[in-house]
């Protein structure tokens, strides 16, 4: 497989990939269970550190290789926030 590179979006968890000492220090996003995108450490992917487990949407430069998926991210929006003070049940 050629590499290839392309814009596109993904809805996956953000979950650990490595660890240095007791701090994170790598994340991949989970796509349907079973693809995971690791995700390159630039400024927007450095935010994503402080949203383990999270549920997100993000926008950015994918390349495919023979061996993994990675992403540039360019934006993101968390998709699992719940706004507590608006809800009458609480």
């Amino acid at each position: 497989m050629a590499l290839e590179i392309y814009e596109d979006s993904l809805y996956g968890q953000v979950l650990p990939l490595d660890w240095d000492d007791d701090a994170v220090s790598g994340i991949v996003i989970l796509v349907d269970g079973e693809e995971e995108f690791l995700v390159e450490n630039n400024e927007n992917g450095e935010q994503l550190i402080d949203h383990i487990d999270r549920w997100v949407t993000a926008q950015g430069i994918i390349t495919e290789s023979e061996d993994e998926y990675r992403i540039k991210i360019r934006n993101y929006k968390l998709e699992d926030e719940m706004d507590y003070q608006s809800d009458d049940d609480w």
